[in-house]
């Protein structure tokens, strides 16, 4: 609270299965992205392999969490974070997000709205303090 006093925090994530709620579990992790894998490596020894997608809201959405459901072999359907700031026009007019450029998949390369090529340079590596290492194409 930055003021000196300290309350108690706690994330509630909550597991349901055609509507009824198989699990519960309290964390005191405030971020929901840092909550799935712990509750699902729960959920997974408790129902063993009957897991096969997860639904959540955009606060789980991380590359991390993506990696870990897809080595898991569960489906995701996670809102993306930018999912309604994409639907404003300033954003589809923006010219330098590569969202909004033509990628050629075969030579890697965007085309950018003056019909020049960005091509791949390098790879950027980077660590979180969590320690998840991520890899982006500049």
């Amino acid at each position: 609270m930055k003021n000196g006093q300290l309350k108690p925090a706690y994330n509630i994530q909550c597991a349901t299965n055609g509507g009824y709620i198989v699990d519960i579990e309290g964390f005191s992790n405030p971020a929901d992205v840092r909550t799935l894998t712990p509750f699902m490596d729960k959920l997974l020894k408790k129902y063993d392999t009957r897991i096969n997608r997860v639904v959540a809201d955009s606060g789980y959405e991380s590359e991390e969490n993506y990696l870990y459901l897809r080595k898991k072999k569960i489906k995701p359907f996670i809102k993306p974070l930018n999912y309604e700031v994409k639907k404003i026009r300033k954003y589809k007019n923006e010219i330098s997000r590569k969202e909004n450029m033509t990628y050629c998949k075969a030579e890697d390369y965007y085309l950018c709205h003056n019909n020049k090529k960005l091509k791949f340079e390098k790879m950027i590596y980077r660590k979180n303090k969590y320690g998840f290492k991520s890899e982006s194409k500049v």
